[in-house]
């Protein structure tokens, strides 16, 4: 490293060497630290009247770390969400630089202490399955455009995938069609490069298997309409669009993450545990698949009316119960 005290060469080793070679993270997580010092940089370069290249790791002290975040939630609007998420890795890049280097174990410290903010969590947001009907049949499978949209999101639905795993999705990793009789499965590589596979309802093998002629193993499944890979962009704008031919749809914010949650949400209204779900959709964590089973009112309303209704005993007034007021004064 030319030198130790400049943050430039420390940045090039922790994006390109120590997230792909050592810790062999994401290719979004990558991008995701990537966009955090695209802001950083600039902002730190401003305050310390220093252009980039000669940014010293003591030009980036607590102080403007939380000056950053400030910028980032008051002048750039960006949630809490965001901004904690830009902390995290401002956080990585500390500690892999007092890893290397015992003299910025202090500094390294100072930055790692800036505590995250609290955010409220987000509402879930799902569709029923009468409108997630409407917004399959939104795409005209009578032109090849409408067949490849409307397996698209009959793809996301039935697996719950997120967009990176359905714009990755190659041939290779379809099992459709098979001749020993053995049901219809995608291998679906997820986040760190964890792979699962997932069971294909038979109207989404017959969709995909439309789109699978004339294509080799490691084609692409889903093509845009100039026989481009779809993106990430891509697969929003399509799922936008079809939700607004959804009346039911109209005003509310519809995003291919809506249609993983609803994929969740009804297998837990069919009865699927959430052990299965949790597989189902990649989550590494069951704490992660729970937020699913408090979403759903209408289940809350069964499990209340199985809850013992019995009738009530005998009123009791709350002073004489001296039992309660005693272990009350013990504690």
């Amino acid at each position: 490293m030319s030198n130790p005290r400049t943050l430039g060469p420390w940045l090039r080793r922790f994006l390109t060497d120590y997230i792909v070679t050592e810790r062999n993270l994401a290719r979004n997580t990558q991008k995701s630290y990537r966009d955090t010092f695209a802001l950083l940089l600039p902002f730190v370069g401003a305050k310390a009247r220093k252009p980039v290249e000669r940014i010293a790791v003591q030009d980036l002290p607590a102080r403007r770390v939380r000056q950053f975040l400030e910028h980032l939630e008051d002048d750039r609007g960006c949630s809490v969400s965001t901004r904690n998420q830009r902390l995290s890795a401002i956080r990585a890049f500390a500690r892999f630089i007092a890893s290397r280097d015992p003299t910025h174990i202090e500094w390294s410290g100072s930055i790692r202490a800036i505590a995250s903010k609290k955010a409220a969590p987000k509402p879930i947001g799902w569709i029923s399955k009468s409108e997630m009907k409407e917004l399959l049949e939104a795409p005209d499978r009578r032109t090849p455009r409408g067949r490849v949209e409307y397996a698209l999101l009959l793809f996301l639905y039935n697996t719950g995938a997120r967009v990176s795993e359905a714009t990755q999705l190659v041939v290779g990793d379809l099992h459709i069609g098979r001749r020993d009789g053995g049901h219809a499965l995608v291998n679906i590589v997820g986040k760190g490069g964890k792979h699962r596979q997932c069971p294909l309802w038979p109207q989404t093998e017959a969709a995909l298997a439309e789109l699978m002629q004339r294509r080799t193993p490691d084609d692409a499944v889903f093509l845009s309409q100039r026989r481009n890979p779809y993106t990430r962009f891509g697969v929003y704008r399509l799922v936008e669009r079809s939700a607004a031919r959804v009346p039911p749809l109209t005003g509310r914010k519809i995003t291919p993450h809506t249609i993983r949650h609803t994929s969740a949400c009804h297998l837990l209204q069919a009865g699927v545990d959430l052990n299965t779900i949790r597989a189902w959709l990649g989550h590494a964590s069951l704490d992660t698949t729970n937020i699913y089973a408090e979403i759903d009112i209408e289940m809350k309303a069964k499990a209340m009316a199985l809850c013992d209704a019995a009738e009530p005993g005998p009123h009791r007034p709350w002073r004489a119960n001296t039992g309660l007021i005693a272990f009350l004064a013990a504690l």
